[in-house]
């Protein structure tokens, strides 16, 4: 059936028509020089099925007939439509060109349907996102272009030059020399790392990539929901940047709830990419820690939709409105925050090495708490590797609690180091019913 010609042409008519809804539904086949609506695009359609038959029948006549009719077609539709509307854009042109192609590619078959389809619906987002782009594209300052030109220099320019290479201890100038001096050996620490350039500026890259990501779609779907948007993604890229990112937005934000909402989003995120990370490695441990981790994340999303659902007041934003923005308050991302943050970040897993080398497996839960304040995704993986050999499921799962608690706790540090006092406050409540939640899976384990 599917490959029968008048089912095909009959198709071609169909998802020809579907343009043709979107071009008149946006208004577009009502304004002067407009190429038309439904049955316009589902004849282009047609047109198109029918020159992709004759292709597939290798009857090059007809086939190069239809395709020059249809040449000749759109440049007439561009030269006319510019002279009637005094506008030069190429959406209409490119939307005709493509209803051709789609008639074409489903009676060539050179592309499969299901590809065919997709293409078509991604067209279609694409066509109905015009007015919405007009508003964000003219409300963009000149200062708003060089924060964005600024981002892709960190992000394009600077990071792939980077050297993906860890600098040891040793590679410092002079260390070496200087410590013999004093009849001090570097020893076990002679291949320290300290840091790398490469994974500094990735952090950088993305503290700042989230601010730039969640201006984009606060000027797309409004403030509130673009906190929740993207502080999700982020947390499966890293929730203690989200966090961070949200608790120095809360200084000047007055939505204080859909921050802490946002932030409790974001670390929900890194719970469920825990069973990613443990899943391929250690099947049995994460089904033993499975109890503890539905807890938990019942317990985040809970906590969220509270506070997402929360009205904030509106004595509050009213004083934002009346004030004059100030020139620095506009900007998109803030770089220095970024970096101290970064080199935090760097020093907390400086100390985590530092701790392995002196204590060996013995400190293996300590060194994996201290380095819970960086992040907990290489701690989780360590721990499957682990459980049920060198270590026990019981003690790989109070690890993996304390690793927890310790990290969100961090995460609270930095709210009160670079956030507003009340979202920081929220947010430690949160975090400790949250921890709460994890040591109630203690109750699950035989």
């Amino acid at each position: 059936m599917f490959t029968t010609l008048p089912f095909q042409l009959l198709l071609s008519v169909i998802l020809g028509a579907v343009i043709g809804l979107e071009r008149e539904s946006g208004g577009q086949s009502d304004r002067p020089g407009s190429v038309g609506g439904i049955r316009t695009y589902a004849l282009i359609c047609l047109l198109g099925g029918l020159a992709g038959f004759f292709y597939s029948q290798q009857i090059s006549t007809m086939f190069l007939i239809l395709t020059i009719l249809l040449c000749v077609l759109v440049v007439t539709y561009y030269i006319l439509g510019s002279l009637i509307t005094k506008r030069a854009g190429l959406t209409s042109e490119i939307s005709i060109v493509f209803t051709f192609l789609v008639g074409f590619f489903i009676t060539s078959a050179l592309l499969a349907l299901q590809l065919v389809v997709a293409l078509l619906v991604v067209v279609l987002l694409i066509l109905s996102i015009k007015t919405r782009t007009r508003q964000v594209v003219g409300g963009l300052s000149q200062r708003e272009l060089e924060s964005f030109i600024s981002y892709a220099i960190i992000t394009l320019v600077i990071l792939p030059f980077l050297p993906n290479k860890p600098f040891l201890l040793t590679d410092i100038p002079y260390i070496s020399t200087l410590l013999d001096s004093y009849g001090i050996g570097l020893g076990k620490f002679a291949m320290l790392e300290i840091f790398n350039p490469r994974k500094l500026w990735l952090i950088i890259a993305l503290v700042t990539g989230i601010d730039v990501v969640g201006y984009l779609l606060g000027k797309l779907v409004g403030n509130k929901k673009s906190f929740t948007l993207t502080s999700f993604v982020g947390g499966f890229i890293s929730s203690t940047s989200t966090t961070q990112s949200l608790a120095q937005k809360s200084k000047k934000a007055h939505i204080v709830d859909s921050l802490v909402g946002a932030a409790i989003l974001a670390n929900l995120a890194s719970f469920l990419q825990i069973f990613l990370l443990v899943g391929p490695l250690n099947g049995r441990w994460l089904a033993s820690i499975t109890p503890t981790l539905l807890l938990i994340i019942i317990a985040a999303g809970v906590l969220a939709a509270v506070h997402l659902s929360k009205k904030e007041s509106q004595a509050s934003d009213a004083p934002v409105r009346n004030k004059k923005v100030k020139e620095d308050d506009r900007k998109i991302f803030a770089l220095k925050p970024a970096i101290k943050f970064a080199f935090i970040l760097i020093s907390v897993k400086l100390v985590t090495k530092i701790c392995l080398v002196l204590f060996g497996n013995s400190g293996f839960m300590i060194s994996s708490v201290i380095a819970s304040f960086a992040g907990i995704d290489a701690i989780v993986i360590n721990l499957a590797d682990m459980a049920g050999k060198t270590i026990t499921f019981k003690t790989a799962l109070i690890t993996f609690i304390l690793v927890n608690a310790t990290n969100l706790l961090s995460k609270t540090g930095y709210s009160f180091l670079q956030g507003n006092r009340k979202f920081a406050i929220k947010f430690l409540v949160s975090v400790v019913v949250i921890i709460l939640a994890s040591l109630a899976g203690l109750l699950f384990v035989s």
